[in-house]
């Protein structure tokens, strides 16, 4: 089993290429165009869905953490599938923990009028913000699922490199 330290840094990578090229989309959308409306941010997601993810997930599979790697070098579809399973599980975490901290916040008598709208800029940065946190929180938990699956077709293997 890799360890906690390992998968801590395996989502980070998993987490800082996808965060950084999602705030560079995200400033040059709504801060260089000042796109109007969703419709930029709805194609951004698509496209950041079926290209930066799969990559992202290949690149952070290929590093080495401590003394394992993971195995096979995944192929485009491959990661497509690896990065699906992460996605859906942090998805539900961090619904979750939204609910929480709604409650919390309720129980505290801070409703959603506190809550001031900021723009589509500083909406989409803090939406760009939590969606990175919800992934370096819940995916180190999340990783070890994600290396034990069976997918169809292939299964990740964590093997010891010797020295």
């Amino acid at each position: 089993m890799l360890p906690f330290r390992e998968r801590l840094r395996m989502a980070w990578e998993l987490t800082w290429p996808a965060a950084l090229i999602d705030f560079a989309v995200v400033v040059l959308i709504h801060g260089a165009f000042a796109a109007e409306g969703e419709t930029a941010d709805s194609l951004w997601a698509l496209a950041s869905f079926f290209t930066v993810a799969p990559w992202v997930v290949r690149r952070a599979l290929r590093i080495q953490y401590g003394i394992w790697t993971i195995q096979p070098r995944l192929t485009y579809q491959q990661s497509l599938k690896a990065m699906w399973l992460l996605m859906w599980r942090t998805l539900v975490l961090s619904l979750a923990a939204l609910l929480v901290v709604s409650f919390i916040l309720r129980a505290a008598g801070i409703g959603t009028h506190a809550i001031e709208e900021q723009g589509p800029l500083a909406n989409n940065l803090g939406l760009s913000l939590a969606d990175a946190l919800s992934s370096l929180i819940f995916s180190p938990f999340l990783i070890p699922g994600m290396l034990r699956k069976r997918y169809r077709g292939f299964h990740l293997e964590l093997v010891e490199r010797k020295h």
